[in-house]
């Protein structure tokens, strides 16, 4: 199958899974930790923040509840995401959007979240993303990024009890660090949750990056 029907699929179980997924993490406290280092790091009261891929709006709820002031921008590439998403967080603007059409925005941001996003885009387009990222951030702004470590080559799809289907990409932490590198993009901080799914463990890393001054 090709990448592009990989996607597809995927783009079309985000919606049928969206409720599943609020009432599975709208409420998740695991990562309040990373948030508050991040809302931290920004250090602007009014900053504007863009998330990238938001599903139903835990990542923004949160942020929102540190700083109600924040400006944020939620995109994700599907309609039922967004909807979920609008009711979690009224405060935020909402627009439709596939992460891999990202760079169509023209605005600087101060701060962009990209929480477990990467796990459903290929390598190339986790390379072309954070190269859309970097040149949407001002000098000095802050990435949020989570994904699962694993083995690239150990990558392939996952089902839920309905047999909706997602292609599922493991990214190597090495790797990540080196391509946010090449993007003039700086890891300044490194979290690891282990969280148990199914019969095993994953280990979810979340960095917080900041693009440097040139």
């Amino acid at each position: 199958m090709s990448s592009e029907n990989k996607y597809i699929e995927t783009f079309k179980s985000w919606s049928k899974v969206a409720q599943r997924y609020e009432d599975k993490f709208i409420d998740n406290e695991l990562y309040d930790d990373t948030y508050k280092k991040f809302y931290n790091i920004i250090g602007k009261h009014n900053a504007s923040i863009l998330e990238i891929g938001c599903g139903p709006g835990n990542i923004t709820r949160n942020i929102l509840k540190l700083n109600p002031s924040f400006n944020i921008l939620a995109t994700d590439v599907s309609i039922a995401m967004i909807n979920l998403a609008k009711k979690n967080c009224p405060k935020a603007k909402f627009k439709v959007l596939d992460c891999r059409e990202i760079r169509v925005l023209k605005t600087k941001y101060d701060a962009i979240i990209c929480g477990f996003t990467i796990p459903y885009l290929s390598y190339i387009d986790c390379n072309q993303l954070f190269s859309s990222i970097e040149k949407l951030l001002v000098e000095g702004g802050i990435l949020y990024l989570s994904f699962v470590v694993g083995i690239y080559t150990g990558s392939g799809y996952i089902s839920d009890s309905f047999g909706n289907r997602m292609y599922f990409y493991y990214h190597e932490l090495e790797i990540i660090c080196k391509e946010l590198e090449t993007n003039n993009l700086s890891v300044i901080e490194q979290f690891e949750k282990s969280v148990k799914s199914n019969k095993s463990t994953e280990s979810h890393i979340i960095l917080l990056v900041k693009k440097r001054k040139t």
